[in-house]
């Protein structure tokens, strides 16, 4: 990828926190880890089949960086690097680089 086309993202791990009762409940470290990739639009005919009206929330981001990205990780997209995540990745595919689906956290 040419180094023109990415910009700085903010990667916040996915964390596991337990109440006082028990419960488990899915969140985001606090720590906005830089990553450089170039995000865009998810788009084209096999993407609009399999997410349908889910389609304007999706984004493919293209990552050939060293971090180890996991499903379920969030991506501050449009998000400062102190807030929570704007998205959440929902799959990787792993080629010369990864090519990241990554959904709006409503």
């Amino acid at each position: 990828m040419r180094v023109k086309n990415k910009k700085t993202y903010y990667l916040k791990k996915k964390i596991i926190s337990e109440d006082n009762e028990g419960g488990k409940y899915q969140g985001y470290s606090d720590l906005g880890i830089d990553i450089m990739a170039n995000i865009s639009p998810a788009s084209g005919k096999l993407q609009a089949e399999i997410y349908g009206e889910r389609l304007n929330y999706i984004l493919n981001m293209l990552y050939d960086g060293p971090l180890d990205l996991k499903e379920g990780d969030g991506i501050c997209v449009y998000a400062p690097k102190k807030s929570d995540p704007d998205y959440k990745i929902i799959s990787i595919k792993r080629y010369s680089h990864k090519v990241i689906e990554l959904e709006k956290i409503l």
